[in-house]
């Protein structure tokens, strides 16, 4: 009589192991593989960037430096790097600042008399200099379409 082996259990393919393989096999060229890590820690921290390179980014000619990036990395890398390029022209861009902001000293004029205001006298300040002395301010714009409002416009309900 022969012996009957035990039944061996069935050997699952797929799961984690073919998407770890197929990712190995996707980055087997370590530029590559830089290229993504690279670029994962770019978007990931890209307030970090200083704010003088994301002013360049928002010129014409970063802008055309980023987008020729893009392409080249999707085209000679892979089209996962060319996608995460592309999202992190677009983060840039969105994060580039438009104007310059905050008060600029290109006059200071130096503090003469001694009588101070309420606000100096309350707050024990003693100022030396006045970086502007006007301000200029304009009405907030609401420039959208749609309407909050809680009330209805040109209807009466009689």
């Amino acid at each position: 009589m022969v012996a009957q082996k035990a039944p061996q259990p069935p050997v699952m393919k797929g799961g984690v192991k073919v998407y770890a393989l197929d990712i190995v096999n996707k980055f087997a060229n370590p530029i590559q593989l830089y290229i993504l890590i690279g670029l994962v820690l770019a978007i990931t921290f890209v307030k970090e960037i200083p704010e003088h390179l994301r002013a360049q980014a928002g010129t014409f000619l970063g802008r055309l430096f980023l987008f020729s990036l893009t392409i080249a990395i999707g085209q000679f890398y892979s089209w996962t790097n060319g996608l995460l390029m592309g999202v992190l022209s677009l983060l840039l861009l969105s994060l580039s600042p438009r104007s310059l902001e905050g008060f600029h000293p290109w006059s200071v004029k130096m503090v003469e008399n001694n009588k101070k205001w309420f606000s100096e006298q309350l707050l024990k300040e003693n100022p030396v200099a006045i970086e502007e002395e006007t301000v200029s301010t304009q009405a907030v714009q609401d420039n959208t379409n749609s309407s909050r409002s809680s009330v209805a416009q040109g209807t009466s309900n009689k």
